[in-house]
């Protein structure tokens, strides 16, 4: 039998039966439900998932659905866009021959012709495996490096550690840094406020788009939805927090989310101190994987010295379902604009006000 659903949040409970059904690896947090309800709840989108099955092999694609002509734009009928949660996402399958894959693919390609669904937007992840290299009129773009712990190396902080990384370490245990971590679930008011307050700080003095402020509803569904999901960890210098990080947990797979650091106390290290920390705490908990993400020069230079050998290359995705409508939203685009962008969904920048 050939088939295929969509599950809504309030499907949870199926969307999680068969996300259950696929190898330990892959039952990832950036697939859940749970992780999906933050962004619906951010307005961010209407969560859906589609699940295609043949018998036992089955198929997992989750994303978020949003309304173009809300936007404002001359549209004769409502048409919709689709694009994975904050984070990193894609398709999951226990089953990678490519007869299932186009099988899976086709259905996919009908559902958003049915729905009116003009475009598609992906962030890769660059651990599991991407079933998206099968898929016929799908552009994979490179986008840049990532960088990957390997906590399955028992002696990582010798082989992965640059010198300076190491020494830098050293330093923050000798200034008397200390480090405490705790789930989401078992989080208090303090702490979190402590946590957001850090953070806001950091995307103040990085010149942060004001998307990534979220807000105080976002932190709290964070504990809501994900509990021991989401871990918070802190530095501290005689009992001032002065870095913290929160970092999303799969089964197998952990990922550096948010944090921040205060620029004062950057000759104690904190943030080297942070990650290994960190590191050390995962590798006691199980987890094979430390995804640190990418960034700028420095940033990535930065996470670098905790895995010299750990470079992974991160794609974004996008697919055009309907070449002639998508035309015309972003040539009304560029007449409002006036701007060069390169996003897929660059129409979504609509308003100058």
């Amino acid at each position: 039998m050939n088939d295929y659903e969509i599950f809504y949040l309030t499907d949870s409970d199926k969307w999680n039966k068969y996300l259950k059904m696929l190898p330990r690896e892959m039952q990832d947090i950036y697939f859940t439900p749970e992780y999906y309800s933050l962004y619906e709840n951010n307005n961010d989108g209407k969560a859906f998932c589609f699940f295609y099955n043949e018998g036992d092999n089955i198929a997992l694609y989750p994303f978020l659905k949003n309304s173009i002509r809300d936007l404002g734009y001359d549209l004769d009928k409502e048409y919709y866009d689709i694009q994975g949660a904050y984070g990193y996402n894609g398709v999951l399958t226990n089953n990678t021959s490519q007869t299932f894959l186009h099988s899976f693919f086709d259905c996919v390609n009908e559902f958003c012709k049915q729905n009116n669904i003009i475009a598609e937007f992906l962030r890769i992840n660059p651990i599991l495996q991407n079933p998206l290299l099968f898929r016929t009129n799908f552009e994979l773009i490179y986008d840049r490096d990532n960088i990957n712990v390997n906590l399955l190396n028992d002696n990582v902080y010798e082989t992965e550690y640059e010198y300076s990384t190491r020494k830098n370490i050293q330093k923050a245990k000798r200034s008397g840094l200390t480090y405490k971590w705790v789930f989401g679930n078992g989080i208090n008011d303090t702490d979190l406020e402590l946590f957001r307050k850090i953070y806001y700080y950091t995307m103040d003095r990085n010149g942060a788009d004001s998307y990534y402020y979220f807000g105080t509803d976002f932190f709290n569904n964070i504990l809501k939805y994900l509990g021991k999901n989401s871990l918070f960890v802190f530095v501290l210098i005689d009992g001032q927090v002065i870095s913290c990080e929160l970092v999303m947990l799969g089964k197998g797979i952990a990922y550096s989310f948010l944090g921040g650091t205060l620029s004062d106390y950057y000759q104690y290290r904190p943030n080297d101190f942070l990650k290994h920390e960190t590191i050390k705490l995962l590798k006691v908990k199980g987890f094979s994987n430390f995804l640190l993400g990418g960034g700028s020069e420095g940033v990535f230079k930065y996470k670098k010295s905790f895995s010299k050998n750990g470079v992974v290359p991160f794609y974004i995705g996008k697919k055009i379902h309907n070449q002639k409508i998508y035309d015309s939203i972003i040539q009304q685009w560029s007449q409002k604009k006036h701007s060069e962008s390169n996003r897929l969904l660059k129409y979504r920048e609509i308003s100058d006000e």
